[in-house]
């Protein structure tokens, strides 16, 4: 008979996996939430949204800031991540989509182009977040070497 108990994950691998991917899975429920709607219930966050991203380059700063500080954070915390940029680069538009998604919901209206120029922005972070740790890489290696 095989032994199968390797099969059976145990309650502390469950738990440090949990504890490893936490800051990924917070900061992605922070990207997906529609913090306008937010707004919207509560006036004074709402003012303080309105100041933050007060014009289309301010949103688009925001846009791209926070998808790359979400790509930091996924290398971070998943580094064979970046042995494979096509599954990063997808999973991150995927969270890109899902934020669209959750604002047209909250909105009730249907794709505009701002949407699609926001997807664009999140690319940007993204692509820098991945180039970052590429040269962060590279300049560990050569001085390791």
């Amino acid at each position: 008979m095989r032994n199968t108990n390797h099969l059976i994950p145990d309650s502390k691998n469950i738990l440090d996996r949990f504890v490893r991917l936490a800051p990924l899975l917070v900061l992605l429920a922070l990207t997906l939430f529609p913090f306008g709607w937010l707004g919207e219930l509560w006036p004074a966050l709402g003012h303080g949204l309105d100041l933050v991203f007060s014009s289309d380059g301010r949103h688009a700063v925001g846009h791209a800031s926070l998808f790359c500080l979400l790509g930091l954070v996924a290398l971070a915390v998943l580094p064979q991540l970046h042995a494979r940029p096509a599954r990063y680069l997808g999973m991150l538009l995927l969270a890109g989509v899902g934020q669209e998604l959750f604002q047209m919901l909250y909105k009730g209206r249907l794709l505009l182009f701002d949407d699609g120029r926001d997807l664009l922005t999140d690319l940007a972070g993204i692509v820098v977040a991945f180039a970052v740790v590429w040269c962060w890489r590279q300049i560990q290696c050569q001085v390791s070497s």
